[in-house]
């Protein structure tokens, strides 16, 4: 699963963002962060950020919609309603996620962790993570230095989240 950073709240995962009115009647577009998308669906009440307001929702309906799955969230009934939520990011608590198997980590939780080379090499620090049809992308700040890593297992060599770090097989200057 692909969560992203940001949350409201430290046990608060972000799993996806509303995007625009898909009707008239108050169903929104949702881009999921889960896989598969539709399991955003699956976790039934959702809490919404969106220019510093929260607030709960309750899924009552899904479908797929293209890429994004279209939803119709209790208490939206009109497209004005849906537009309103245009941008809110989808949050669910940390506590309603399934575990992690072995070898495996939510995006979310590496977010803010040091990233090192193989030789020890300062990288950055992961500030987040761009989803591509391939694979996803790690971005590490550095200052003003930004770099884009494939997250692919021949590039991420090792996760040790008790040390706060990550080791890429990538060269500082690549």
């Amino acid at each position: 699963m692909a969560a992203r950073s940001g949350p409201e709240s430290p046990s608060a995962v972000v799993l996806g963002k509303v995007g625009a009115p898909f009707g008239v009647q108050g169903w929104v577009k949702v881009q999921s962060y889960t896989e598969p998308p539709e399991g955003i669906a699956g976790y039934g009440h959702w809490t919404l950020v969106h220019a510093g307001r929260v607030r709960t929702a309750r899924v009552l309906e899904w479908k797929r919609a293209g890429q994004a799955i279209a939803v119709r969230l209790e208490g939206v009934e009109t497209r004005e309603a849906a537009q309103a939520l245009t941008g809110a990011d989808v949050q669910v608590d940390r506590s309603r996620l399934p575990p992690t198997g072995p070898k495996e980590h939510y995006l979310h939780d590496l977010v803010g962790l040091e990233a090192v080379n193989r030789e020890g090499a300062p990288l950055g620090h992961v500030e987040g993570f761009i989803d591509l049809p391939a694979h996803p992308v790690a971005v590490l700040r550095a200052g003003k230095v930004e770099r884009l890593v494939p997250l692919v297992p021949s590039r991420l060599v090792a996760v040790d989240l008790a040390a706060g770090r990550l080791t890429f097989d990538w060269h500082p200057d690549d």
